[in-house]
């Protein structure tokens, strides 16, 4: 796996390695414990039946504010590979770190590149890597490699199975363009609860912005709100977007202070964030994530 500079290394590792919940069925398999719904997915569409794949969070479950809980941290040793996304998205967890041996940790953030960081300010990485298709399927990649690493014997499976699933990001990211191309530009600005969303504006050309900041941890303050129901009325923007992962308060309050300036605006839906969808709405993978957040986001652009 590609190394990157010592103080992204240190955000990467200061994330923590958690514990997980160990496999009754199967105590002989090898098993790979993920941080992250996203992760989770990873894991499985290149791990398939060669491995036991467990997340430690549930959908929904915002991964900023997290904290382990002690059996998290105890049954850390029954785990063969923990996966964490790193640039300290799971910042909450950093204090388990200090007395673990971090020799069986893939960092997914460890696969982007310099060129492909994004910053909220001059030290803040933005850890939302998911949302650029390139950077995945880097990290599939690598994961893949990694796995082969520890099974060996699986080298040319788990290769295969990367391989075929960066075809499907690639698919991914043709559909995507595609419906992105039914708006204007100038209608590609995307306003949501938290800055999840830059992998994504970056890739795609939306201009977006956001109640409170990378970050969930701290609340967003009055003249943040204010400032940005300010910008609603500047670009003329009638619909905003919640996430699944963080209380809707935020951006209710958003469309109260447009409200306040005579602008009218109105939720554009539901978007996924820090968190995949779930098996009972059919959107429990990455690329099913993806495509209904691209769904959600084009449907109430182009109906404003």
């Amino acid at each position: 796996m590609k190394k990157i500079s010592l103080m992204v290394l240190m955000a990467s590792l200061t994330i923590g390695l958690f514990g997980c919940e160990q496999n009754d069925d199967n105590n002989d398999a090898f098993t790979v414990v993920a941080t992250t719904t996203y992760l989770g997915d990873l894991a499985r569409q290149v791990g398939g039946d060669e491995v036991t794949v467990e997340t430690l969070m549930d959908v929904g479950v915002d991964p900023h504010d997290y904290e382990p809980t002690q059996s998290d941290t105890r049954r850390i040793d029954d785990a063969d590979l923990l996966m964490v996304n790193g640039f300290n998205l799971e910042e909450q967890m950093g204090n388990v770190l200090e007395s673990m041996d971090d020799s069986n940790v893939f960092v997914a953030a460890d696969s982007v590149s310099d060129d492909d960081y994004l910053f909220e300010d001059e030290e803040t990485l933005d850890p939302h890597i998911w949302f650029d298709t390139d950077i995945w399927s880097d990290v599939t990649k690598d994961f893949a490699q990694a796995l082969s690493t520890e099974l060996p014997e699986y080298e040319n499976v788990f290769e295969s199975r990367a391989d075929e699933y960066v075809k499907d990001l690639a698919m991914l990211d043709d559909y995507i363009k595609s419906r992105v191309n039914e708006l204007d530009e100038q209608d590609r600005v995307l306003v949501t609860a938290h800055d999840a969303f830059a992998y994504f504006g970056e890739q795609y050309g939306f201009d977006v912005h956001a109640v409170q900041g990378i970050s969930t941890a701290s609340e967003a303050s009055i003249s943040d709100i204010e400032n940005l129901a300010a910008l609603l009325v500047e670009y003329d923007v009638s619909k905003v977007f919640w996430e699944s992962s963080v209380p809707q308060g935020t951006v209710d309050s958003l469309v109260e202070a447009a409200q306040d300036l005579d602008h009218t605006v109105s939720v554009g839906g539901a978007l996924y964030s820090d968190s995949t969808g779930d098996a009972r709405h059919g959107h429990e993978t990455y690329i099913r994530t993806y495509r209904a957040n691209i769904d959600t986001i084009v449907d109430a652009l182009s109906a404003s």
